[in-house]
């Protein structure tokens, strides 16, 4: 595993960006086929020497811009969910629940980056494309706008036609390498799995955007 993680953050950190005109348009046509995604993940973030200090593993499943799961199994159970309306955020071991609204101008997630359109990757992200070898197709997406990502950076590694792996840098210069595996593109999926009911016995706290 650890081979695997050094050569993902050579692919992903160390190689130059070398701009291609249409990369945007290459990057949406991949997206495509991932528009409607399942996944199991592995986590980890990285420090200033590339190393990682921590791991988590679970599973997601992304329909389109604004429905996904995310659900951590370790090493500490957490459940995110947005069903278009909602954004959710589970802690069973806290027995807590918040949730806030969507709107029409939420900001870019990684996951709503998985379900966009040329249109929309136009409208938010500058998009270069990276020199990643035979085989490898990289793309790094930086928001034109200060506040429009909840991301300084992200990058895309993808194995042919599938995506293989995330970086992910945050305003604060903290980056998450997420690895994906057992990707599968399911015809539909059951929509409660994008629903979420708090157990009575958990504390809800509702998010005001406008507070």
């Amino acid at each position: 595993m650890w081979n695997l993680l050094r050569k993902s953050l050579l692919i992903l950190v160390m190689l130059p960006i070398s701009a291609w005109a249409d990369s945007t348009d290459q990057l949406a046509s991949l997206l495509q086929s991932h528009a409607r995604l399942s996944a199991a993940f592995q986590q980890y973030t990285l420090g200033d020497d590339n190393l990682k200090s921590e791991n988590a593993t679970g599973r997601l499943w992304i329909e389109g811009v604004d429905r996904f799961r995310w659900e951590t199994e370790s090493p500490f159970p957490q459940t995110i969910i947005s069903d278009g309306e909602w954004l959710w955020v589970y802690d069973p071991d806290l027995e807590q629940a918040t949730q806030r609204p969507l709107g029409e101008g939420e900001v870019m997630t990684p996951a709503r980056v998985l379900g966009g359109n040329v249109e929309q990757l136009n409208r938010y992200f500058n998009v270069q494309q990276i020199e990643a070898g035979a085989g490898n197709s990289l793309f790094e997406l930086t928001p034109k706008e200060e506040g429009s990502a909840e991301f300084q950076s992200l990058r895309l590694l993808f194995s042919g036609d599938l995506l293989a792996e995330l970086l992910i840098q945050d305003g604060l210069g903290q980056r998450s390498l997420i690895m994906l595996s057992e990707q599968s593109f399911p015809a539909a999926f059951d929509q409660t799995m994008f629903r979420f009911e708090p157990p009575a016995s958990v504390d809800v706290i509702v998010m005001d955007p406008n507070g």
